[in-house]
């Protein structure tokens, strides 16, 4: 019996899980990436080396290869590529033009504000603008940020109209269509809520929302880890969930994995900063796995190869991930976990060996690797996560 074929966008060690649970599923994997020496290689069926930003490419591997499946998993460049490839071959999946709107930061600002919704003010400057012209009229602090990229790179927060250039020109680093954003800061001091959803026909079937942490030392806009289930209370987390199912539904995205991120100010307005048309990177899936007992992985298969999707949602347990970070460029040396934290961690993923070079946590790509835990209270994660440089020695030279 021909298995099915899957060709999976990206073979980083965030989609290894995918790729697992396809070829537990019986799935044949073929995986594109530019990458050669990418993880997912070795457990996949076959790979190619074949850029997931690369639509035309991509399509033109897929007419020859004919997957009955095109996916990208936790990873936002990729996913509107999936999306185009899926469209053009007929295969199952969400509207390219969806995808795309929640995919690009601009695009998204412009369908909330047209469509009524909170977000920041905002303006998006082009290679060739002068940015401190289109600015000069905004409030600072300001926000810049590419609009395509994602795992919070080429962000900075700037003060005064002094420091946008620079801003500008690190965010065009990482900007392959050179659109920049620049928006109104929104603090997070009352709520910073960031999980998972997902969709069955247009309705938000599933959602489990936790509490961003960051490291300041690095970058402030990076985060660290998540923390389930989130501090906020029930009335704020179902105007939440009422507010992403409005806002997809309208768009037209309308099966499978959201990665939500919401922000409650100071003065206590809501606003849904990001709705990522695809699951959360650093195995955000996984720890709410360990929380809900909602597998999204497999979730996804068989949403999109025409099966029923099991729905689990148990008591939240409290789970937490954590990504292991330097907050200085170096040199890896060692990493020792204490016998302490051992016993609560569940799954780690180490990305970088002895002698490797690591550098300082500016974006999610920076991690050395990523810990899941889960724990018997809150109490319990919060002081494990309070004093976690306590339990994690990394030497790093």
């Amino acid at each position: 019996m021909t298995k099915k074929k899957i060709l999976l966008l990206g073979g980083a060690y965030a989609q290894m899980p995918m790729i697992k649970q396809a070829k537990g599923q019986g799935y044949y994997v073929s995986i594109c990436d530019y990458l050669p020496d990418n993880p997912g290689r070795k457990l996949a069926d076959e790979y190619y080396n074949v850029s997931t930003t690369d639509r035309e490419e991509v399509l033109k591997l897929a007419r020859n290869i004919k997957p009955e499946l095109v996916l990208a998993y936790a990873s936002d460049p990729a996913v509107p590529v999936a999306a185009y490839v899926s469209e053009k071959l007929g295969l199952p999946g969400n509207r390219y033009e969806s995808v795309r709107l929640l995919a690009e930061k601009d695009l998204f600002r412009k369908f909330l504000k047209n469509n009524g919704f909170e977000t920041p003010e905002y303006v998006v400057i082009n290679e060739k603008d002068r940015p401190e012209e289109i600015i000069k009229k905004m409030r600072f602090p300001i926000i810049i940020k590419p609009t395509d990229s994602s795992g919070s790179k080429g962000i900075s927060k700037i003060e005064n109209i002094q420091q946008t250039k620079n801003a500008v020109n690190y965010a065009m680093t990482f900007s392959r269509n050179k659109r920049i954003i620049a928006e109104e800061y929104i603090d997070n001091e009352i709520g910073d809520l960031h999980g998972d959803g997902f969709v069955i026909n247009g309705k938000l079937i599933f959602s489990s929302l936790g509490d961003h942490i960051y490291n300041r030392k690095s970058n402030p806009f990076n985060p660290v880890g998540t923390l389930w289930p989130g501090s906020a209370d029930n009335i704020t987390l179902n105007h939440i969930n009422e507010f992403v199912e409005q806002i997809l539904k309208k768009i037209g995205y309308e099966n499978g994995p959201v990665n939500i991120e919401a922000r409650i100010n100071s003065k206590g307005k809501l606003y849904i900063m990001e709705i990522g048309p695809r699951n959360g990177g650093h195995f955000v899936p996984q720890a709410i796995q360990h929380s809900t007992g909602f597998n999204m992985v497999k979730a996804t298969l068989d949403l999109f190869s025409g099966k029923r999707v099991k729905f689990i949602k148990n008591p939240e347990k409290p789970s937490a991930y954590y990504a292991i970070h330097s907050d200085r460029d170096g040199k890896f040396c060692d990493l020792q976990i204490k016998n302490e934290l051992k016993y609560h961690i569940k799954e780690l993923y180490q990305y970088k060996n002895p002698g490797e070079s690591v550098k300082q946590f500016h974006g999610a790509n920076e991690a050395i690797g990523i810990i899941i835990m889960t724990f018997e209270n809150r109490e319990k994660m919060n002081y494990y996560i309070e004093n976690i440089n306590n339990y994690i020695c990394l030497k790093v030279i």
